[in-house]
């Protein structure tokens, strides 16, 4: 595949974002499919990552920088965007950051069913037989007609580690994501991208006291893939619907319940 970016013109994107007394003789290649991906250590740590792309129709660049409080993620062809990772409590909080306001806000929590966070949206997920659960927040109308699209994608698409409570283990598994040779794959193209999307377990909607409004919910007790579990589908407070189904069957339950509620 021929190459859009080449070292010359990543130097002239790091000079840009990092200064110019950086020593680009620190950085390391590792060719990826449709990019290159180029990590610098210093004092045994990560301490720098870009991310090179290139496709048919367009170049493009990220930049993965670390601070004492947060993870800035950047894409040199869109400079109203901007995603940072930081923590809270310990726990993951991914935003988006358009224009300097929050658009779209998740946030890693301890799922307990009894005690659930008021008036938000909340999915669990299981991705590498490793379970969690998020708030989600999204104010997505104030992007207008100049919707990130690129961006938008790298803030969903991008996988890190659930459990990891600490912004160097979690800078250190993002440069690990951009190493795989499928990294921009699972991110930017949409039929291979969905391959390795986590599966669902649940999905609600919590009203002001933390109890759930509207949704669907897999009681996931039975960890073999095919053993069957209950789910509930909860309307305005009250279960409509219960049944018991294995994971994938629950993922077209899931599918067909998203849909109907779109149409309403």
């Amino acid at each position: 595949m021929k190459y859009f970016f080449s070292l010359f013109t990543f130097l002239v994107c790091s000079i840009m974002v990092f200064g110019q007394n950086e020593n680009y003789s620190n950085f390391t290649e590792k060719k990826i499919e449709s990019g290159s991906t180029f990590k610098k250590y210093k004092n045994g740590k990560l301490d720098s990552i870009i991310i090179t792309m290139a496709a048919v129709n367009y170049g493009n660049t990220l930049i993965v920088s670390k601070s004492n409080n947060e993870i800035r993620i950047t894409n040199a062809a869109d400079k109203n965007s901007v995603i940072k990772i930081e923590l809270k409590n310990k726990k993951q909080v991914r935003t988006l950051f358009y224009k300097e306001e929050p658009v779209v806000i998740v946030e890693n929590i301890d799922f307990d069913i009894e005690n659930l966070p008021k008036s938000t949206v909340i999915s669990t997920l299981i991705s590498d037989n490793m379970v969690f659960s998020n708030t989600y927040f999204s104010n997505d109308k104030m992007f207008g007609d100049d919707f990130p699209d690129k961006t938008f994608k790298l803030f969903h698409g991008l996988t890190v580690r659930p459990d990891l409570d600490n912004l160097d283990a979690i800078f250190e598994n993002i440069g690990d994501f951009f190493s795989e040779e499928d990294a921009l794959l699972k991110i930017f193209y949409g039929s291979y991208a969905e391959k390795f999307a986590p599966q669902v377990l649940a999905f609600l909607k919590t009203d002001a006291s933390g109890k759930i409004k509207d949704g669907i919910f897999m009681d996931f007790k039975n960890k073999k893939i095919n053993e069957k579990n209950n789910y509930n589908i909860y309307k305005n407070g009250k279960i409509i619907k219960s049944e018991a189904v294995n994971l994938n069957d629950f993922q077209k339950v899931f599918i067909n319940y998203r849909e109907k509620s779109y149409d309403n």
